[in-house]
């Protein structure tokens, strides 16, 4: 079922670039655009079935499939999937689909041509995104973080808004350098790690085996995931390409805030917090201490802007940081948290994107003073669900994740959790304001949602509100993760020891 979900995308986005580009403005019987659904449709159903036989109780990888072994070489195509990786591989699925439907709907408002490159270069998206979910070699996973920024740095460049190619550039900058520490680290990993050595397989913890790096090897390696990683989440003072780009990406693809962001955040979760437990026991305060203020940052900014987009962006970088610092507390109800916010953030997201990228087609702005939203029951009932969700009211899986952070975060520091939660206040007043400024304007009569538009309204307020009322299956496979990260034992290695 991975390489369903994987290769569908791929061979019909090749199907697609291979056809003869479409000569009529887009309509509702687009043949490009019902290519991109059908290929989507198949990979979502897929990650149902997925669903269906994964058990949460298992910490082992499941659903483990060799597409082609190396041997000596120790590269192989294997794929798996754990508590860690399955909820951000269906999300993407889901938003994938999410993202073709709305951009049908885009692009019938805007009644302009629809060119193949686009819907080939989405949907070679999603296959390298979810191969960077599923990948279970070092290698495979490199390879996948790597070639994952060609279709979004090619979306972004030749189908974004004004300042598309500064904003391209800056992402491919800050993403390619980042990757050069994290591929030091791996090789820190694969040279100093024998199970790793033999085959480059992902282990779920290799935290006994990272004692054979000296402590300040350790603290070496950790401080060049963190380098990757938190570029990509990003967390401050990382941060500088995220308003740009966020700004500036493709009206339809809704994907830089709900699933791009997610690889940083994920590659904390499968190889920080399960391995570097050691190192952490030191660095574990002053980077929670960033996490925190990456979220008073975000939330203030935010508090600041002018336009519906930048709220979101700064949003991202506010509701990152507090992912991060749950993700390397010790506890497990902070990590089990941060894999619900992962989700819970991705949905959130896609759908405030959703809900400015719909005027911004008409009126092309998303400035408060100008924005005008329509008079639509739909519109109005999926704006409440999502600034609910984003300040995190009960009922939202936005709750359930910043709970259970929260919840973690009283385990190890009351000081810390008050300013959390004084910090998730800011947000809430900076959700309110955006609610007001928007709700403050004259209502636009001219339009309504279109049928493509209003399916992604209700159906990403649909999944918001189940998740925030029965939360159970996600929770169970995050606190399974969460355990399974924290099940080796972090002995420091004292300064100034030697490898063994």
């Amino acid at each position: 079922m991975i390489a369903v979900s994987i290769l569908v995308p791929a061979a019909v986005a090749i199907l697609i670039l291979a056809l003869r580009e479409e000569k009529a403005p887009v309509t509702w019987f687009s043949r490009n655009a019902w290519l991109s659904i059908g290929a989507t449709l198949v990979s979502l159903f897929a990650c149902f079935v997925i669903v269906a036989g994964f058990h949460p109780s298992t910490a082992a990888p499941q659903f483990y499939e060799v597409w082609w072994n190396g041997g000596q070489s120790g590269f192989s195509l294997t794929f798996a999937l754990d508590g860690i990786s399955l909820p951000l591989f269906v999300t993407t699925a889901f938003l994938f689909f999410i993202a073709v439907v709305f951009s049908l709907g885009v692009f019938k408002e805007q009644g302009i041509l629809q060119s193949k490159i686009y819907w080939g270069m989405l949907l070679l998206l999603e296959s390298t995104i979810l191969g960077v979910f599923a990948a279970w070699n070092l290698i495979l996973f490199y390879a996948f973080w790597e070639l994952f920024l060609v279709p979004v740095v090619y979306l972004v460049w030749r189908f974004g808004l004004e300042e598309r190619k500064r904003a391209a550039m800056q992402f491919f900058l800050y993403t390619f350098l980042s990757s050069v520490f994290m591929l030091a680290a791996f090789a820190a990993f694969v040279y100093y790690t024998p199970r790793i050595g033999v085959d480059f397989n992902i282990r779920q913890n290799i935290a006994q085996d990272t004692q054979l790096l000296s402590y300040g090897n350790q603290k070496l390696v950790l401080i060049f995931l963190m380098l990757a990683f938190l570029a990509k989440m990003p967390v401050l003072p990382f941060h500088s390409w995220l308003p740009l780009t966020h700004t500036q990406a493709p009206i339809g693809t809704l994907l830089l805030s709900g699933i791009i962001l997610k690889l940083g955040s994920y590659g904390v979760l499968r190889f920080v917090t399960p391995n570097m437990q050691s190192a952490l026991i030191e660095w574990r305060p002053s980077l929670i201490v960033l996490g925190l203020l990456s979220m008073f940052y975000g939330a203030f900014a935010a508090y600041r802007q002018k336009s519906f987009r930048y709220v979101i962006a700064y949003s991202s970088l506010s509701h990152m940081g507090l992912l991060f610092a749950g993700a390397i507390t010790a506890h497990e109800y902070a990590i089990t948290g941060s894999i619900i916010q992962n989700v819970g953030h991705s949905l959130t997201n896609a759908l405030l994107f959703v809900l400015v990228c719909m005027p911004m087609v008409r009126n092309k702005s998303d400035e408060f003073g100008a924005m005008r939203a329509p008079k639509s029951f739909v519109y109005w009932a999926a704006l409440v669900i999502a600034v609910f969700s984003a300040i995190g009211v009960p009922g939202t899986i936005g709750f359930v994740g910043e709970f259970f952070i929260l919840f973690g975060f009283s385990y190890y520091s009351w000081p810390i959790t008050i300013f959390a939660v004084l910090t998730i206040v800011i947000s809430a007043a900076y959700m309110l304001r955006l609610f007001h400024k928007v709700r403050a304007t004259e209502r636009d009569v001219s339009w309504r949602p279109n049928t493509a538009e209003r399916v992604c309204l209700v159906l990403l307020s649909a999944t918001i509100i189940w998740f925030g009322v029965a939360p159970s299956a996600l929770g169970d496979i995050g606190r399974t993760a969460a355990k399974t990260s924290l099940a080796a034992p972090a002995n420091p290695i004292p300064q100034g020891s030697v490898q063994q």
